[in-house]
């Protein structure tokens, strides 16, 4: 059975079917299985899970109930199953209902009236408690301490009752938290001081309960570092930025000081410096920048000094400078058709040009037709208004009568800021290829397969070639012996009929000398 003397505070209840789960802070309540239709009492088997691991497994009839160690409570308000012939269910249901104890919270909220102190300043702080419990928190122990140890506090409270706020002066109507009041100590280096508040009370079981909360703030070192530049810059020109070291402390500091442009910004010198800072003194240096791109609200980076006391080094860091940049900027894309092309062939030439800015100009383009082409059409020059992020183009084609590989020179892009300061930059280069022709399919044809042409029957007439069927005469190798197969007859008919006049003379000789 349940006590009377516990205070029970949330609750959550539901009607669960087979395998459905309720649920509430850590606890799973499950109905795992019912007792067969025809078995009474009608039954409910109840799992309770506690982050997911089980703690207690019960079988419930409508009415029954268990707790466990005070801290939770199950009720099987009704265990049921529903008339088929009235909702179309012979489902069984339980209605069930999950208690937890009533428990005070406490909710602690640590407030500092500034983020950085230096020494001797006088730091506030508050501290806000209200129990967002469901009970009373009693005997409640408040513990304020500091790291390093800088001051340490402790307060107390009979009793705060649920939704109630800590209020040092009930008398007044405001609420008044606990307040902190104290000295900063002076430290030789920039240090951070963390603010821990510890709570613990009881519930009206004597159970005892912790609740805690914290803050942090820092304390400068007898060193600081401020960093200062002018609110604008003109793009195109130069602006200042200037750093102060100033020593706080009783002794004098040896510091190296180093600074940094960011990623949008040039300066004009190298950024590093040593200095002898005294007691109670200021250094300061100063150099000048230049911005790569118009931008509202660029930052530079923080600046760094390093000393050391004692040993020890120490590292300060200035906060970072904003500052906008005000101008036009032009930007310039430059595009062909084509890289390759024939001879003859023509190509396009696209150019853009965008105000990338944050201040109007008129951008003036005047482009120059290389000597090795020729304009076919389009336009050369460009003179356009540009607004910030608005956007010019020119377009014109080119032929080009000779082969080889050729240049398309960069294009000069000329604008002006609201003050008439001329801006020029250029286009980046592009190169074409300007290829022969294709050989004409008439004369590829003549050509064998191994690339070596053959000559036609005009260029054999102009030779001197005779032309007799599918034979072909050259007078010219006749006289060298290298004749045609009908020249090579008529000479061996020509010897055969001289033999026998050989033979006839041969004879006539001898009977003369016989």
């Amino acid at each position: 059975m349940i006590g009377s003397a516990v205070e029970w505070g949330d609750r959550a209840e539901g009607d669960l079917r087979w395998g459905e789960t309720l649920q509430m802070g850590d606890y799973t309540l499950e109905a795992a299985d019912f007792t067969p239709e025809d078995v009474t009492p009608r039954m409910v088997m109840l799992k309770l899970y506690k982050n997911g691991e089980l703690i207690a497994t019960r079988a419930l009839k409508s009415g029954d109930s268990f707790s466990l160690d005070d801290e939770v409570r199950v009720v099987a308000q009704e265990v049921r199953r529903r008339d088929y012939l009235v909702d179309e269910s012979a489902e069984p249901r339980a209605r069930v209902v999950l208690f937890v104890r009533a428990v005070p919270e406490l909710q602690i909220r640590v407030v500092s009236d500034e983020d950085v102190y230096k020494a001797g300043d006088w730091a506030k702080l508050e501290i806000e408690i209200e129990n967002v419990g469901t009970a009373d928190a009693e005997e409640a122990v408040i513990e304020v301490t500091s790291d390093p140890a800088i001051f340490r506090s402790r307060y107390s409270r009979s009793i705060l009752s649920p939704g109630e706020v800590w209020d040092e002066d009930p008398d007044t109507e405001d609420i008044d938290p606990i307040a902190e009041r104290f000295k900063v100590p002076s430290v030789p280096g920039p240090e951070e001081v963390s603010l821990r508040v510890h709570a613990r009370y009881l519930d009206s079981e004597v159970g005892v309960h912790e609740s805690w909360g914290g803050t942090s703030f820092d304390i400068f070192g007898p060193l600081k570092l401020y960093k200062r530049t002018e609110d604008e810059i003109r793009f195109g020109k130069s602006g200042y930025v200037h750093l102060t070291a100033s020593n706080g402390g009783d002794r004098a500091l040896e510091a190296d000081l180093s600074d940094s442009t960011g990623r949008d910004f040039a300066a004009d010198a190298a950024l590093r410096w040593k200095m002898t800072i005294p007691p109670g003194s200021s250094e300061a240096v100063s150099y000048t920048i230049s911005a790569k791109k118009p931008g509202e609200g660029q930052i530079l980076p923080p600046a760094e000094a390093v000393y050391t006391i004692d040993g020890r080094a120490y590292t300060v860091k200035s906060t970072s400078a904003i500052v906008d940049v005000i101008g036009p900027l032009v930007e310039v894309k430059k595009s062909v058709s084509s890289s390759k092309i024939e001879k003859g062939e023509e190509v396009t030439v696209n150019l853009t040009a965008k105000n990338v800015g944050n201040r109007r100009t008129k951008a003036s383009v005047n482009e120059t037709i290389p000597s090795w082409a020729r304009l076919v059409s389009g336009e050369t020059k460009l003179s356009h208004l540009l607004l910030p992020g608005e956007a010019a183009g020119l377009e014109y084609t080119i032929s080009c009568p000779e082969a080889g590989s050729f240049e398309i020179p960069p294009t000069s892009v000329c604008y002006r800021d609201e003050e008439g300061t001329a801006c020029t930059l250029e286009s980046s280069r592009l190169r074409i290829t300007v290829e022969d022709e294709e050989i004409d399919d008439s004369t590829a044809a003549e050509i064998d397969g191994n690339g070596t042409a053959l000559p036609s029957q005009a260029s054999d007439e102009e030779n001197g070639i005779e032309m007799k069927g599918d034979q072909r005469y050259d007078g010219k190798d006749e006289a060298k012996g290298g004749g045609s197969v009908s020249g090579r007859a008529q000479e061996e008919g020509s010897v055969l009929w001289a033999i026998p006049v050989l033979i006839l003379i041969i004879f006539v000789a001898l009977d003369r000398y016989l």
